[in-house]
């Protein structure tokens, strides 16, 4: 676990002008303020591009031999795609209305974390790669060329980003960092650079079917007990049908309403509100099983989950209660 600095240090860090300016400031990476890399099976998994073993704290991240011409390729390519991020590399005004917007910035007091900077983090090497001016001005342009350490200031700055989208709110463009933020992370991911926070649950999802690795006979057995909870609290039998075929309604949940408190609570609420409803519906609990799943877990649980997994659901109108 990370060293938790103490008040007085807090107070001492308060923010100020800096000394340098900020291409001249190396990112630095240490112990307990970075994410975690995806590992090399889940990336593997997930068929995700140059999937391989590295660390932030060591000097050299291992990236592919052509990673400049992979990121130059990759981020002209979404230039095309998105006429909206051209316009965010070229309409900022640095005016500085985000800055004090961003609860990165109010927490770290680090200038790279203002909204309107971590987009230039960006934008500087659009500017080299992608404007006269750039190319021909260089520095002077704000412009500057793509190295390891601008690769690793993306990692270090833009997984500091929730994507709460609160700096467009206030822009007075309408910049949305957010989108920036997750186009950043597509390029790095094109490196091979990926979280295991993110990762692992999108590997889960594509497994199970939920985030956090649900097996279906185990979604099944939950509700099954929360069912039992019901029945012993108010009497009332509950047995909803499973990935049936024909009802008027597929239930998907959120997977953490099975999972733990407090959402089982809000689940068990969901199952008593479509009994006294009389909703013809079924629960999902598993996924067509996928081809790249391991050890076929999907499709061998399928089966304890009804007769189906690939329910269908139509957008018909739900029964009303009788007055």
């Amino acid at each position: 676990m990370a060293k938790m600095p103490k008040p007085e240090e807090m107070i001492a860090s308060r923010a100020s002008f800096p000394e340098k300016s900020w291409m001249d400031v190396k990112t630095e990476i240490k112990a307990g303020m970075y994410a975690y890399p995806a590992k090399v099976d889940i990336m593997e998994g997930l068929h995700m591009p140059h999937p391989h073993a590295w660390q932030p704290e060591e000097e050299d991240w291992h990236l592919p031999e052509n990673w400049e011409e992979i990121i130059y390729k990759a981020l002209k390519e979404r230039l095309a795609k998105h006429r909206s991020l051209k316009i965010f590399m070229d309409t900022c005004v640095r005016c500085g209305a985000c800055a004090d917007k961003c609860h990165f910035f109010l927490g770290t007091n680090d200038p790279k974390n203002m909204p309107v900077l971590r987009a230039e983090l960006l934008r500087s090497v659009y500017r080299r790669d992608f404007t006269t001016a750039g190319r021909l001005l260089g520095k002077v342009a704000g412009a500057r060329k793509l190295t390891t350490d601008v690769i690793k200031e993306w990692f270090t700055y833009f997984y500091q980003c929730t994507e709460c989208r609160r700096c467009s709110l206030f822009c007075p463009y309408g910049i949305d960092t957010a989108e920036i933020t997750a186009i950043v992370r597509e390029l790095l991911h094109e490196l091979g650079l990926g979280i295991n926070w993110i990762m692992e649950p999108v590997s889960n999802c594509n497994r199970t079917g939920n985030h956090l690795g649900i097996q279906p006979h185990a979604f099944k057995e939950i509700v099954e007990f929360l069912c039992e909870d019901i029945e012993t609290i108010t009497g009332i039998h509950i047995d909803p049908p499973f990935n049936e075929k024909g009802h008027e309604i597929l239930f998907i949940t959120p997977s953490g309403d099975v999972f733990a408190e407090p959402g089982i609570y809000t689940f068990m609420g969901y199952l008593m509100l479509f009994h006294e409803l009389g909703l013809d519906y079924t629960p999902r609990c598993t996924r067509k099983p996928s081809a790249s799943a391991p050890n076929g877990s999907s499709a061998a649980n399928a089966a304890t989950c009804g007769a189906s997994s690939t329910s269908t659901w139509r957008p018909t109108t739900a029964p009303r209660p009788k007055a």
